[in-house]
């Protein structure tokens, strides 16, 4: 394989936007089971169906999980997004495009990275919502958004990188 090259990317707007707001997901996501954890019960939901429906309870300290899964994923997905001439591409890189599928690739990464955290934000919020009684599930509607916007931020983004 040929040397990529390493090219520093200047962040847009978007870019900026894109990372304020998943950082604020971050914090809400960290937060929400801090405020609520003292309502909680003991036994608080910890499993869902496709459908949205509850399958399976445990202890109220369960609640950090999507809080702890989130934190690991954004950083880990923020710190990647420091190395695009290391990702894998649907195109061979040249020094020609180099900057265009680096800039879509990022632009991928930050807007799976918001998609993902703002899903176990939501998650968080719904089984605590569950817990105290106020929620039945975590709603029918949320597999099909989830799943049409992850799959469909990947589709827009295949769909450019082949496009010239």
């Amino acid at each position: 394989m040929a040397e990529r090259p390493i090219i520093k990317l200047e962040r847009s707007a978007l870019d900026k936007i894109m990372e304020g707001l998943g950082f604020l997901a971050l914090v809400l996501l960290l937060v929400l089971p801090i405020y609520y954890y003292p309502e909680l019960p003991d036994r608080i939901p910890r499993h869902y169906d496709a459908s949205g429906q509850i399958t399976a309870f445990g202890g109220k300290g369960m609640i950090w999980v999507m809080p702890i899964l989130g934190l690991i994923t954004y950083a880990g997905l923020f710190f990647l997004n420091k190395i695009p001439h290391l990702f894998n591409y649907p195109s061979t890189i040249t020094p020609e495009n180099a900057e265009r599928q680096y800039r879509m690739a990022t632009r991928l990464i930050r807007t799976l990275n918001v998609i993902i955290v703002v899903t176990f934000l939501y998650t968080t919020y719904a089984t605590i919502q569950n817990a105290i009684g106020n929620q039945e599930g975590l709603g029918k509607e949320f597999m099909p958004v989830f799943l049409i916007a992850l799959f469909g931020t990947i589709a827009v983004y295949l769909i450019k990188a082949f496009t010239k």
